[in-house]
């Protein structure tokens, strides 16, 4: 979504990943570096066998005060057509409260999609991306193969498969022109990644120190992050749902921001022409729990 476009399209830009599997001999040799690679490589061939798909995805936002009671909540449900670099089709969108760093029924991109007849809609969308489009462009923009430490870690399970383990950490006096570039340069964590088919199966990373990211008296000051691919339970593999979870905190002099993001993508199905989805009036503000 617009307020943290680069973080959310991180997690986007690490989904099912696909490459061709190696001999177990050959496996071994891998470095962590060219186990990223063929993930990113992968990448490209799903992106294509996903050109003839589309899935359903729904983003849960909840805002807390210090003391964890709930401000306000949001939720907004969309089809995802990879490939197709015109905006999400928003089928649903509900706000409760004030979110901060959202404007409802202004400049939201849900608010855009549950109000067609609206004059701004159509100069708000042409701001927009295809978030599996633009995560690809991030991974490449900035640079992120080449802005951290890669550590291969011993071989661990996960979404039912045995998997590769890669430890990130940022490399030291980097390049950060851009607040996208500050953000990425502080995040530290982990993947697991399949050593069937290199598809990331699961991943983590948190903000290691405070990023000042929007004005001069603002920072992010927590960001945490998770995914969870579904297990594969039937061919072809790359149909497969996935969840993210984010936590972030963000702090002005005199109070901060809390929020909580859970991402569910699922439902795919032969894909459809715009429009012709049915819309949700009412839908829950209460995350889903998918269990993997």
């Amino acid at each position: 979504m617009r307020r943290f476009p680069w973080t959310i399209g991180f997690s986007v830009a690490l989904l099912a990943l696909l490459a061709p599997p190696r001999a177990a001999a050959q496996e071994k040799e891998l470095t962590a570096l060219e186990i990223f690679d063929r993930a990113l490589a992968a990448f490209e061939n799903q992106r294509l066998a996903l050109r003839e798909w589309q899935y359903h995805q729904t983003l849960t936002t909840h805002q807390f005060d210090g003391s964890g009671k709930v401000l306000a909540r949001g939720t907004w449900q969309s089809i995802v057509r990879p490939g197709d670099p015109r905006p999400l089709e928003y089928t649903a969108e509900r706000m409760e409260g004030k979110l901060s760093f959202f404007k409802a029924g202004e400049s939201s991109e849900g608010a855009a999609a549950a109000a067609p007849a609206q004059k701004s809609k159509a100069t708000e969308e042409s701001k927009e991306k295809n978030q599996a489009e633009s995560a690809v462009e991030a991974v490449r923009k900035y640079t992120l193969r080449d802005r951290y430490n890669w550590k291969r870690l011993p071989d661990e399970s996960a979404a039912g498969e045995s998997a590769y383990v890669l430890a990130f950490e940022p490399k030291p006096r980097q390049n950060t022109k851009s607040r996208e570039e500050r953000f990425f340069g502080l995040l530290a964590g982990r993947m697991w990644v399949s050593r069937n088919d290199f598809s990331i199966l699961k991943a983590e990373a948190a903000l290691q120190s405070p990023c000042q990211l929007f004005w001069i008296i603002a920072r992010v000051t927590v960001f945490q992050f998770t995914y969870d691919l579904e297990p594969a339970r039937s061919s072809p593999r790359f149909l497969r749902g996935c969840k993210a979870t984010a936590r972030t905190v963000v702090s002005f002099p005199f109070y901060a921001v809390r929020q909580r993001h859970w991402l569910i993508a699922d439902k795919f199905e032969p894909r459809t022409p715009r429009g012709l989805a049915l819309k949700n009036p009412k839908p829950s503000l209460s995350p889903r729990s998918e269990e993997y």
